[in-house]
């Protein structure tokens, strides 16, 4: 087959009876929103279903309360910033009551003059850059940018976007104006992505960055200076003491990290993968199997452990580096406590009491949580980890597995009860596969599943499933597969693989990406051309049309449906992530429907809702009203109430 052939049979005439929906406008698409929805209606109108509906809000509501009990404090203690679960943070000046926070993605502070990046909420992905002062009068603005910014001096330092996603242009303006505007570097290669660096004493690096290599540049002035062009990837901690741009530098994803610049050039490091680490205080973050470790580093010593957890997620205070503070904060949520924040000084631990100002309106007493990390051969011999949580001392009654293998982005285990505490006080397990594709091992494990090896993550995945099936003795009926986003893809083919139910009985996404080998095989699309290193460019390689065939989920659903599992997606109409025609397509599939129309009154067991207001991620405050409604019907289904 030629390029051509593939590129013709990947995208231009490629013969799609479902390709009408992406156009997601008109009355044939309104006519097939209002059946499903009143398909899923249905679900949640059963008596059982809708009284476990209220009591999960209410459950996911107290349990959120416990999210942001203590800020972050930047700006020599002026601005307050909030994390909560949301690729955005919340932030105020810190004498200001709680209602005055803000969402933010990035902030910067000088005196009584705040920068940030936020979104308008009238218009999702359309980042605004705001300076205002400290009675919220805003000064300037500029729109279309990114989600970072930086203020040196009397610049102030953002990143241009076009076409939502496709960071193109690094600006300079007038900080306290935001006039005298100029470009001083712009990206030629619409497959990289250009990231924000702010490291110590105030040094700025730019990235341009693909999945499988980076180039670095030091932003000096109105200068763009780059820096170690022979490496692949770069980790740029900042201009020491001793005029050395101090950066760690990697000529291949499996060799150690090489130290330019001193101190660092006689630092020895842990054998960890690092994530994040801080010139000052020689602190250095690391991952191994979804456990993190806050180490300490310096000069020819071996590096000593400071702070551990065996699952969960570290935090940094990321502009305390920036700022030139000693004094280091991280939150922490892991399955042993309740969310908290410790402050590491001279290498001591210390933790804060709760602020006597902040008030749980309905406190809950969280059960202890049994926490353990399991190993199983794949199917290529590589031996993957999986951690399963659940309530001490409780036999599981049934399990969600967690998948996501992309990017090689960590497997969020967080506060387990943030987004599982309705299941898990219903004695479910909640099941973390770390399958290869994604960032919980080193750079080598995200790199094993991507392209030409899709694959490899769907066969680890499978190899979790069957392992966790036979460690806590429950069945296909009592397993449900959960995939977000990119973790849409091992769960749908899985779903494929065992139409039938053999596997497991039921799978949840929230805005899945299944429609993978024509996604990829449309450069016209937002992300398409930015993931060709990550998923493949099918329109133009045949090794990776050939594996996008054979994986994506809604090429691979057999001619009849998947009749054996139920399944059920939530998307957001106004998603340009993940659009969100690909989950209804996927459903009409897996409905065994072969012509693009549901004709049928009779869903199937296959179930696909959507929110008219929400993007790829749900706003924060209406998350627990629709995690609820889906959580419902699991639990009804697991207990077969369900009808």
């Amino acid at each position: 087959m030629t390029a051509k052939e593939v590129r013709d049979l990947g995208y231009v005439k490629w013969k799609d009876p479902y390709a009408w929906m992406e156009s997601m406008r008109g009355k044939r698409w309104e006519a097939l929103l209002h059946t499903e929805k009143a398909h899923y209606n249905a679900l949640l109108a059963q008596p059982y279903v809708h009284r476990l509906n209220v009591q999960m809000e209410k459950e996911i509501k107290a349990a959120h309360q416990y999210l942001s009990l203590e800020p972050f404090k930047i700006g020599g203690g002026t601005i307050d910033i909030f994390l909560i679960p949301s690729s955005r943070f919340m932030w105020k000046w810190s004498w200001l009551p709680r209602s005055a926070e803000k969402p933010a993605y990035d902030v910067d502070v000088q005196g009584n003059i705040v920068w940030y990046v936020t979104s308008n909420e009238d218009k999702k992905y359309k980042n605004q850059l705001i300076c205002e002062d400290s009675t919220g009068k805003r000064i300037w603005s500029k729109s279309a940018v990114s989600s970072q910014l930086a203020i040196i001096d009397d610049l102030c330092y953002f990143i241009k976007v076009v076409e939502y996603f496709r960071t193109v242009e690094l600006c300079v303006c007038d900080a306290q104006t935001g006039k005298e505007e100029r470009v001083i570097y712009r990206e030629p290669d619409k497959e990289r992505d250009l990231f924000l660096y702010k490291t110590a004493n105030k040094t700025l690096y730019l990235q341009s960055q693909d999945p499988v290599s980076n180039h670095l540049y030091r932003v000096k002035d109105l200068d763009v200076i780059p820096l170690y062009k022979n490496s692949m990837f770069q980790m740029p901690l900042g201009e020491s003491m001793f005029s050395s741009n101090c950066v760690y530098t990697r000529n291949k994803v499996d060799e150690p990290w090489i130290p330019h610049g001193k101190p660092i050039e006689n630092w020895i490091l842990p054998a960890e993968e690092i994530q994040w680490m801080n010139l000052a205080t020689g602190q250095v973050l690391t991952i191994h199997e979804g456990a993190q470790t806050i180490w300490h580093c310096a000069e020819r010593r071996r590096p000593a452990i400071l702070f551990k957890i065996k699952a969960g997620l570290i935090d940094p205070n990321i502009w305390t580096k920036w700022e030139n503070s000693l004094i280091q904060s991280f939150h922490i949520k892991c399955p042993f406590d309740i969310p908290h924040i410790i402050h590491i000084i001279n290498n001591k631990i210390v933790r804060n009491p709760i602020p006597v100002d902040i008030k749980i309106k309905h406190p809950l007493a969280f059960p202890l949580l049994d926490v353990k990390r399991f190993h199983v051969a794949s199917v290529d011999g590589i031996m993957v980890p999986y951690v399963v949580i659940k309530q001490k001392g409780v036999i599981p009654k049934a399990q969600i597995l967690y998948v996501y293998g992309a990017y090689g982005d960590t497997t969020p285990i967080d506060w387990p009860y943030q987004n599982w505490y309705p299941l898990l006080i219903r004695h479910w397990a909640i099941v973390f596969a770390f399958v290869r594709g994604g960032g919980d091992v080193d750079a080598a494990w995200a790199e094993a599943a991507r392209r030409e090896h899709r694959h490899v993550s769907i066969n680890d995945f499978e190899s979790v499933i069957r392992a966790a099936q036979h460690k806590l003795h429950l069945g296909p009926d009592k397993t449900v597969l959960y995939g977000r986003s990119a973790g849409g893809l091992p769960v749908g083919a899985i779903v494929s693989r065992y139409p039938d139910g053999q596997l497991v009985g039921a799978a949840y996404t929230e805005v899945p990406y299944v429609d993978v080998l024509r996604t990829s095989s449309n450069p016209d699309l937002p992300l398409t051309i930015g993931e060709y290193k990550e998923f493949g460019n099918p329109r133009e390689i045949l090794s990776q049309f050939k594996e996008l065939l054979e994986v994506s989920p809604v090429n691979t659903v057999p001619s009849d449906g998947a009749p054996g599992v139920f399944v059920m997606s939530h998307v957001g109409l106004l998603d340009k992530q993940v659009y969100a025609y690909e989950s209804f397509k996927w459903i009409q599939r897996l409905r065994g429907l072969e012509h693009g129309v549901n004709d049928s009154s009779d869903p199937k067991g296959k179930y696909v809702t959507f929110e008219r207001h929400e993007a790829h991620t749900y706003d924060i405050k209406h998350l627990p009203r629709f995690r609820s409604m889906d959580l419902a019907i699991l639990e009804a289904w697991v207990e077969k109430k369900l009808r």
